[in-house]
């Protein structure tokens, strides 16, 4: 079988998922090649060095679309010529492409219909309680959605949105929200080691909770601020450290000092993903406080380092990664005081934090590239499958 991956921007996260289903596919006699669209992020600054590493190594089958622009832009008329002619020089017999709504998967979808030459899976962590969902919209997004042949989602609530949307169950999978766990709990086991030279070279407190969250509304960094005031934690001399950028950093920085929290909170907006591990590691625990979060894979991330976490009932990990007095805690969005308790909760008990901790890093041991790359072919099976199925039956 031969699969061609489609990205808008191979980001650090997607360089480990897409190794592990070149090495997946290899071990089945599968020939798998990456088309990168765009060579730059449109929502993250930081340098990609992973990807950076990755193209170093002038891997074969891998290339970019186009030469500038990042993923925020669209396809002009001649890039969408150049995607057209690589998948018809490639002849891929499955496509797997990053969402649904996309300028390529758009293109990619159109091209599908036209020469039904090959199957289309498209990969998402979208789900039902992501904002306020319109009906005229949902209708419009079946329309594009069951056009589709299969869907790589984050987890179960993720397929069950999908499927409303008109991809059947047995053509959907979970797994598309994977870090690389092994790498980054040796990566925090080696900053656990090193622990005052860490703090020291990145300013950190002795004791914090940890936010890493862009600064946008939908976050509700305002909200954990005013649940971290409430806490009292403070007077534990446990601190706030916030990793993050975004338009209300100003809003933010005038919140805490409103509250009197300044000696308290730390800042740092400018961390590679290379030096994450190490923020991780020393946190009694993080918090995700977000109205709604396709998924959070900075929980991921806190798993893999072996720290628990509080988020909210709307983000994609809650229930499937984070389970309620587990390895964390779930609450509802804005309830300052339901999270200032847990705030309070975790932080004064050293044995339920390390009772948690223990139980995520369990819990995070599935969420791997292989769990992603054994997916992704799963659909490649059963979409091609089903294809020759259909293709026995118009013939008789």
């Amino acid at each position: 079988m031969r699969i061609l991956f489609v990205i808008g921007h191979l980001g650090d996260y997607h360089v480990p998922r897409y190794e592990a289903l070149v090495s997946a596919g290899a071990g089945q006699g599968h020939e798998v090649a990456l088309l990168e669209v765009f060579p730059r992020s449109g929502v993250y600054g930081f340098p990609q060095e992973r990807r950076a590493a990755f193209f170093a190594g002038r891997p074969q089958l891998a290339q970019t679309l186009v030469e500038d622009g990042d993923d925020r832009d669209g396809l002009g008329a001649r890039a969408i010529a150049r995607l057209i002619a690589i998948v018809r020089k490639f002849m891929p017999d499955v496509i797997i492409t990053l969402g649904y709504n996309t300028s390529y998967s758009s293109v990619l979808c159109l091209l599908r219909l036209v020469t039904r030459r090959f199957r289309l899976i498209y990969m998402s962590d979208s789900k039902a309680d992501d904002g306020v969902r319109i009906r005229t919209k949902e209708r419009l997004k079946q329309l594009v959605v069951s056009r589709f042949d299969g869907a790589l989602v984050a987890g179960e609530k993720h397929r069950r949105y999908a499927h409303s949307l008109g991809i059947p169950m047995e053509r959907s999978r979970i797994g598309f929200d994977v870090i690389d766990v092994e790498r980054f709990s040796r990566l925090a086991q080696a900053a656990r080691d090193d622990a005052d030279a860490v703090r020291t070279r990145f300013g950190l407190p002795r004791r914090y909770l940890l936010c890493v969250s862009r600064f946008v509304a939908r976050k509700n960094v305002d909200v954990l601020i005013d649940a971290y005031r409430d806490a009292g934690v403070c007077s534990q001399d446990i601190g706030l450290v916030l990793v993050g950028q975004g338009p209300l950093e100003t809003q933010l920085r005038e919140r805490i000092a409103a509250h009197g929290l300044a000696p308290h909170v730390t800042i740092l907006t400018s961390l590679a993903n290379q030096d994450m591990a190490n923020v991780y590691a020393l946190a009694d625990f993080v918090v995700l406080a977000s109205e709604f979060d396709q998924w959070g894979l900075c929980v991921n991330e806190a798993f893999a380092a072996r720290c628990p976490a509080i988020v909210t009932r709307t983000c994609g990990v809650a229930d499937e990664v984070v389970v309620d007095g587990v390895n964390g805690f779930v609450v509802e969005p804005h309830d300052v005081p339901a999270l200032a308790r847990r705030i309070g909760e975790l932080g004064s008990d050293r044995v339920l934090r390390e009772r948690f901790a223990a139980d995520a890093q369990t819990a995070i041991r599935r969420w791997t590239p292989l769990l992603f790359a054994s997916s992704a072919l799963a659909l490649a099976e059963v979409t091609t499958r089903d294809a020759r199925s259909h293709a026995r039956q118009e013939l008789v």
